[in-house]
C-alpha cells in the first residue's frame, strides 16, 4: 500500500515539473491574451468587459456584446480565475497561466481518484495517471491561460460525484454533482451540454432506480434554472453552423482522426483486438462488474459529446480536452491487461509509446523529447519580439495597427490598438504591423501608401502565422523557428 503512495506522489512530482517548467517564458498567444486582457479587465470593472475605455477585444466577435460591452462569447469562470491570480501574483505572463498549470496538476490526482473509485484498483489509476501526466497535449493545453483546466477539472469532479452518489444516496454528493455541473455550464458551456446528457443516459439505461429519481428530478431543475441565463445572455445559437449531413461527417470524422492521433491510439488497439480474436477465438474481454459500469459511464460520456460537437461552427482538438483523462482511464485498463500478461511487453509499450508515439500516427512524433526541450530552453516568438521593440520605440499615446497579434499588445502594453478591418487614409497610425500569412485582407494600395510614408523595421524574431498555439500539434513549435523571416514593423515618418 505505501509503495503505491509513492508512486503517485513520484507521479505527481513528475507532472509539476513538467507543468511548471518555463511556464512564463513564451509570451501569450493570441487566444491566451484574450482571457488574460478580459481578466485585467474583470479586476477594473468587476466583469470582463470587452471595452477597457481605450481599446475594444476582438470588435468582430461573432456573439456580440451584452450590456455595457460584457463578454458573451465565452462564460466568465476562466475570466475570474485569471484575475485572482493577478490579484495576488501581480499582472504577468507568469500570474496568468499558473492557476491554470495548477488545475492541471490536480488533474492528475483527480483522475487517480476516479478509475480508483471507479474499479477499485489502484494499478490502472496509477497508470492512467501517469499517462496523462506526460501526454504532451495534455500538458500543453494546462500551460494555457484559457478554460481547458478547469474544464477538465470539473467534468472529472462531476463524474466521480455521480458514481459516488449512486452508491450512497448522499444528498450531499448530490449536491456537489449540481454545483459541478453549474459550474462547468459557467466555464465552458458548450462541455456542459454534452455531460450532462451523458449522466441522463447512463443514469436512464444503467441506473434508473425510482428513489434516486426524486432526488435526481429537483436537482436537475435546479442545475437547469440556473444555467439557462448565461444561455439566454451568450447568443448560444451563433455556435452552431450550418446542419448539413457534409459538415456533420466532416465534424465526427475530425473527431476521431484527433482522438486516434493525439490522445488514445484507438486503430492500434483495434487491430490487436482482432489479431487476438482470430488467434484465441473468442471476442470477449473478461472484466469486472466495477469495470463494466465505469465503462458504460465513459462511453455515455464520449458518445454524447461526439454528436455534440458534431454541430458547432468551429471545429478544433482543444475541445476535446477532457477526452484525454477519460482515454487515459480506458488505456489504463487495457495496460492493466498487458502487465498482467508481461512486464516486459508493459514496460516496452509504455516507453515507446510515451516517447516515440508511434502506435497512435504509425510513424514516429517524438512529442515528448521536443516537449523536454521547450520547457528547458528560451523560446522567442514574434509578440516577444514586438511587445519589446514597442516598448523600447513608441511613445505614451501611440496607436498600433495591426491584424493579428491585437490581443496579446493590449495586455503587455498601454499603446492604443487599432484592429479594425479598415484600411484607408484614417488609419494609418504611429505603428503599422503587417503579420506574415493574414495579408489576404489587406487591400494593396494601402500596403503601397504605407510603404511610402513609413520606415520599414525588420526585428530579429520570426514572424510566424499563429504564434505557438498549442491546440494543433501539426503546427506548434517546440523550439524557435529559424527558418521563418523576421517580423516587419513600419513606423510613420515624421
Amino acid at each position: 500500500m505505501k509503495n503505491k503512495y509513492i508512486v503517485l506522489f513520484g507521479i505527481l512530482a513528475l507532472g509539476g515539473v513538467l507543468l511548471f517548467s518555463n511556464l512564463g517564458d513564451q509570451y501569450l498567444w493570441q487566444d491566451e491574451a484574450e482571457t488574460a486582457q478580459l481578466a485585467k479587465n474583470t479586476l477594473k470593472f468587476g466583469f470582463p468587459r470587452a471595452w477597457d475605455g481605450t481599446n475594444l477585444v476582438n470588435p468582430r466577435i461573432r456573439t456580440g456584446y451584452g450590456p455595457d460591452h460584457g463578454w458573451r462569447y465565452h462564460p466568465w469562470g476562466q475570466f475570474y480565475l485569471a484575475a485572482a491570480s493577478f490579484y495576488f501574483l501581480g499582472t504577468s505572463t507568469f500570474a496568468a497561466r499558473f492557476p491554470f498549470a495548477l488545475l492541471g496538476l490536480v488533474n492528475i490526482f483527480l483522475l487517480y481518484l476516479f478509475v480508483y473509485r471507479s474499479t477499485g484498483k489502484r494499478t490502472p489509476a496509477l497508470i492512467a495517471s501517469f499517462l496523462m501526466a506526460v501526454s504532451v497535449p495534455y500538458l500543453l493545453l494546462m500551460r494555457q491561460c484559457r478554460y481547458y483546466a478547469p474544464a477538465v477539472l470539473l467534468v472529472l469532479l462531476a463524474l466521480i460525484l455521480y458514481l459516488e452518489f449512486l452508491r450512497k444516496r448522499s444528498g450531499f454528493l448530490l449536491a456537489g454533482l449540481s454545483v459541478s455541473l453549474v459550474l462547468l455550464a459557467y466555464t465552458v458551456h458548450g462541455m456542459f451540454l454534452p455531460v450532462s446528457a451523458a449522466l441522463f443516459l447512463h443514469f436512464t439505461i444503467f441506473a434508473f432506480d425510482k428513489k434516486l429519481l426524486l432526488k435526481m428530478v429537483p436537482a436537475g431543475v435546479i442545475v437547469v434554472l440556473a444555467a439557462i441565463p448565461w444561455f439566454i445572455y451568450s447568443n448560444s445559437g451563433a455556435h452552431v453552423g450550418d446542419i448539413s449531413p457534409e459538415r456533420l461527417f466532416k465534424n465526427l470524422e475530425f473527431q476521431i482522426r484527433m482522438i486516434n492521433k493525439y490522445i488514445f491510439p484507438a486503430f492500434f488497439f483495434l487491430s490487436v483486438y482482432v489479431f487476438r480474436i482470430l488467434w484465441k477465438r473468442r471476442w470477449k474481454i473478461r472484466l469486472g462488474e466495477r469495470e463494466k459500469n465505469s465503462l458504460r459511464l465513459l462511453g455515455c460520456v464520449i458518445l454524447a459529446t461526439l454528436c455534440a460537437f458534431c454541430f458547432p461552427e468551429e471545429r478544433n482538438f482543444r475541445y476535446l480536452v477532457f477526452f484525454i483523462p477519460l482515454f487515459s482511464f480506458i488505456e489504463g485498463l487495457i495496460l492493466l491487461r498487458l502487465l498482467n500478461y508481461s512486464r516486459t511487453l508493459f514496460v516496452s509499450f509504455v516507453l515507446i509509446s510515451v516517447f516515440t508515439g508511434i502506435f497512435n500516427m504509425g510513424t514516429p512524433n517524438f512529442f515528448l523529447p521536443k516537449y523536454l526541450y521547450e520547457i528547458t530552453h528560451e523560446y522567442k516568438g514574434p509578440i516577444e519580439g514586438i511587445v519589446k521593440f514597442l516598448e523600447e520605440n513608441a511613445s505614451e499615446g501611440d496607436e498600433v495597427k495591426i491584424i493579428y497579434g491585437d490581443l496579446p499588445l493590449m495586455f503587455y502594453t498601454d499603446l492604443r490598438i487599432d484592429n479594425s478591418q479598415i484600411y484607408d487614409e484614417e488609419h494609418m497610425p504611429e505603428w503599422i504591423i503587417f503579420r506574415r500569412g493574414w495579408h489576404e485582407r489587406l487591400d494593396n494600395k494601402y500596403y503601397t501608401r504605407v510603404a511610402e510614408s513609413y520606415k520599414k523595421h525588420i526585428i530579429d524574431y520570426p514572424d510566424i502565422k499563429w504564434e505557438n498555439r498549442p491546440g494543433d500539434l501539426s503546427y506548434h513549435r517546440f523550439s524557435t523557428d529559424t527558418k521563418a523571416p523576421g517580423v516587419v514593423i513600419f513606423e510613420k515618418l515624421d
